[in-house]
């Protein structure tokens, strides 16, 4: 649990504080290194964060949050394979984004529709639950989503990623047509070949770190007071959420269809606080199953993501 603090005119709540994280493991033994990350990043923060006396400015939770991705990465296991690693940290009314690899986050605002036609919120129930492809049929949702904070993703193509990289001695391929599956190339002690690393930062991957891959996160800092205030959630009766996900929900599907999806779950659906958990089981299996190739035969990413409302 991240701890509170007593700051100099507030008290930080225990139970409004979380940590939530993503771990998308590659390679033979990615996911062994995704369960160690996911182990280790909250419990190193938690134990950083328990021998503050107060809390942590943006500059030092940055810090804190850049410190243990580095320092998971350097002792996780040497068995082939590593992960992307994203984490939403809430302390108080600070939220931190952090993100290494090629998974996707951001925060979503659902504003509301006037009203509920009913016989749209229908159509999106029958939708929802069927769940055969291919299929005309869209979801119709009544209210509108914008999409905030979206982290950057970190491709050997961008050039500040490149430059590192290939400054090192990095090999990078970069397909013409499809520049985002770029790949930077080194010899796995594992494979005994030349294999491609379809991001530049990760977790675990010892063979990459010589050549330029590192696990340094981006971590964007959010003002929930100011970010409330500026997009007038109060005022609108908006609601937010915030979304991570691995890379196989978003090849084939924007982030607004994703956002989309889950605000209809969240906010439309009609459910009793009873059914509302399985209601949203239903929607991540309808957006599996969106973002699977319509073809058994083709190969379909693992798929991971989270959701969660965001009070404040």
């Amino acid at each position: 649990m991240i701890p509170s603090f007593a700051a100099e005119n507030s008290k930080i709540d225990d139970n409004n504080n979380f940590f939530i994280g993503l771990f998308d493991g590659h390679d033979d033994q990615g996911h062994e290194i995704a369960s160690y990350a996911s182990k280790e990043i909250p419990a190193q923060i938690a134990s950083k964060l328990h021998h503050q006396d107060k809390s942590p400015t943006p500059n030092e939770m940055t810090q804190i949050v850049t410190e243990t991705f580095r320092n998971v990465d350097a002792n996780a296991p040497f068995i082939g394979g590593g992960c992307t690693a994203m984490a939403v940290i809430k302390i108080g009314s600070t939220l931190y984004l952090a993100n290494t690899g090629d998974s996707t986050q951001f925060i979503a605002i659902y504003h509301p529709p006037s009203t509920l036609v009913e016989e749209k919120s229908s159509h999106n129930e029958r939708y929802i639950h069927n769940m055969t492809r291919p299929t005309s049929e869209q979801l119709n949702l009544q209210g509108s989503i914008s999409i905030h904070h979206q982290n950057k993703l970190h491709k050997a193509n961008f050039p500040e990623e490149k430059s590192r990289i290939e400054n090192l001695g990095g090999r990078i391929h970069i397909p013409p047509k499809h520049p985002m599956g770029s790949r930077v190339i080194a010899r796995s002690t594992t494979h005994h070949e030349d294999v491609g690393l379809a991001m530049s930062r990760s977790i675990g991957d010892r063979e990459w770190t010589a050549v330029g891959v590192i696990p340094d996160p981006d971590v964007q800092v959010v003002n929930l007071e100011e970010f409330w205030n500026t997009n007038n959630v109060i005022t609108k009766d908006s609601k937010v959420f915030i979304v991570l996900g691995s890379d196989g929900l978003f090849d084939t599907r924007r982030v607004e269809f994703v956002a989309k999806h889950l605000a209809y779950g969240f906010f439309e659906s009609f459910k009793s606080d009873g059914e509302i958990a399985e209601q949203m089981l239903t929607v991540g299996k309808k957006l599996v199953n969106m973002a699977s190739p319509i073809k058994s035969e083709f190969y379909r990413d693992d798929i991971s993501f989270v959701a969660k409302v965001l009070e404040f």
